[in-house]
């Protein structure tokens, strides 16, 4: 399970990396927002732990909602000292899953840990030595993980989830905003990249029709 932490507070970012890392948990900890972004659009993680305040502004609501649209699937937990009722409503009305006040017990917050995990149990496919976790869109190749860009994975798995064959018009519609902006080779192009990542076989071309997934 790979877990993100973004807290403001570097004493406490190595303190939960120590605590929680082990051989079935990877615990990646960044310190401000825009680094959490950038590791969530890098990595899929099944928990992102969050802090409500960076440098004095509450960016929780900010951080769930980037979160939730990048894996939709991913647990959410808040780390705050904010901890009145009305505080904890509120974080869980912006979609957290769960919200823990600080100071905190670290067998709590592992025990917390563990429960959401069992909320998101990998739905995990396979071809060849392919392992595709359904739920936190992580994608490994004979068990190192492989990184797709955003529009690669969005291509990827909307055809796997369709499960059947796809049109060029169909696949534009899906993946872009204004598809009539779009060259007619993108797709190809993408499909090329995916097969390079992952294998020549994973998604077929159909003559005259278009795309199917193989998995």
């Amino acid at each position: 399970m790979r877990i993100l932490i973004a807290d403001d507070e570097p004493e406490l970012l190595e303190l939960l990396k120590l605590s929680l890392q082990n051989e079935e948990w990877i615990i990646d900890t960044v310190s401000d927002v825009n680094d959490a972004k950038t590791y969530l659009d890098a990595y899929s993680y099944q928990i992102f732990l969050v802090d409500r305040t960076f440098h004095g502004k509450d960016r929780v609501r900010e951080l769930i909602t980037y979160g939730r649209n990048k894996n939709s699937s991913m647990g959410i937990l808040v780390l705050s000292a904010l901890g009145s009722i009305d505080e904890k409503v509120q974080g869980l009305e912006y979609g957290a899953d769960d919200y823990l006040e600080k100071p905190f017990d670290i067998k709590e917050l592992r025990a917390r840990l563990i429960a959401l995990s069992r909320r998101y149990v990998p739905k995990v496919k396979n071809f060849e030595d392919i392992e595709i976790d359904t739920n936190s869109k992580q994608i490994k190749k004979a068990g190192n993980e492989i990184l797709l860009s955003s529009t690669e994975q969005k291509l990827f798995f909307y055809l796997l989830e369709k499960g059947n064959i796809a049109s060029r018009d169909e696949i534009m519609d899906a993946l872009y905003d204004n598809p009539q902006n779009i060259t007619s080779n993108a797709i190809d192009e993408l499909i090329g990249r995916i097969r390079r990542k992952l294998h020549p076989g994973i998604i077929k071309t159909i003559k005259t029709r278009g795309y199917l997934s193989a998995v």
